[in-house]
């Protein structure tokens, strides 16, 4: 409880509510806009990234008694070997 009565604070009526306007909020977004306008830009301005290097297709290693095979892809995702 309050030493005194004028430590304690105001209330407000839900009518005088209706006017009030601005605020912290405001405030933030204010700046808030612009910042996320300066961060867009520098990230559009950035170079583009390298082209990832080419990397050969996959290919299996057969051997026969210790003599690799030619390989050969049927383009399905299978191979044949030539004897």
């Amino acid at each position: 409880m309050p030493a005194h009565h004028d430590d304690e604070l105001p209330t407000l009526d839900l009518a005088d509510l209706s006017k009030v306007t601005g605020g912290a909020g405001d405030d933030v977004s204010s700046m808030l806009l612009p910042m996320l306008m300066m961060r867009n830009r520098s990230q559009a301005a950035a170079a583009p990234a390298p082209a990832p290097a080419t990397v050969p297709p996959w290919q299996p290693t057969i051997t026969v008694d210790g003599v690799p095979q030619q390989v050969t892809s049927a383009g399905d995702g299978t191979y044949t070997v030539s004897t």
